[in-house]
Formats: C-alpha cells, structure tokens, sequence
C-alpha cells in the first residue's frame, strides 16, 4: 500500500515586526529556535541550510518531510518574515508558528493562511 497524503496542505506567510536587533543578528539563536519550533509540531527535518548576507541579514529553511520552513530577516526594518508550508493537512504549522513568534518576541505580527488544495475534485471535468 502506498502512501497518500491529506489533500488540502496549508501554507502560513508570517511577517513578524518589531524584533529586537540582538534577535536578528543572533543567528545560531534563530536557527536553534527554528529547529525547536518545527520540533515542537513533530515535524521530520531533512535537512537545514541558512546563509548570512553581508553586510547583515540572514536566511534559513528547513526540508521537511512534509515540505518546508522557512525565514528571512531584514535588519534594517527589525523585521522577519516567516513561511511555512505542510502537506500533512489544513490545520499544520500553526503551532510551529506560534512557539517562533513566542521566541523572537515581535511588537507586530501579519499573518496569512492558505488552505492548499491538492488534485481535482472532479477528475471528469476539465
């Protein structure tokens, strides 16, 4: 028997304003807390890669087996955008995204969800 995954994923876009910049600029905080964060909601990490740009901002994602996390900062804005996306089901990440925002502390939060529809309900229709 082979798997078959929830059709409906959920996609969460968060921009997180108001961070402290001890916050944006401590990266191994950021990629511990996003570590901790996908934890906290069982996700299966694959793999993690992030990359700090110069002369400051950082970017992270995790692989998920379930799809992905990631994040981007913008210092100069005290800002960090978040995004995540699951294919386990329409209710994924909301968790792993509140225990982040708990973590890095922003004044402001604007937060998107999509519910993703995978495959066709009716597979006659074109």
């Amino acid at each position: 028997m082979t798997h078959k995954s929830s059709p409906v994923g959920n996609e969460i876009t968060c921009i997180m304003y108001g961070i402290k910049d001890a916050i944006l600029n401590d990266v191994k905080k950021l990629e511990k807390d996003l570590v901790e964060a996908a934890n906290h909601e069982n996700f299966q990490i694959l793999n993690a890669v992030s990359y700090v740009f110069q002369p400051q901002g950082f970017t992270a994602m995790l692989l998920l087996g379930e799809s992905h996390i990631a994040i981007h900062t913008y210092p100069e804005y005290n800002c960090l955008v978040f995004n995540l996306y699951s294919c386990r089901g329409p209710e994924d990440g909301r968790k792993t995204l509140d225990f982040f925002i708990k973590s890095v502390l922003p004044e402001n939060v604007d937060t998107r969800e999509n519910k993703v529809r995978i495959g066709r309900e009716d597979k006659n229709n074109d």
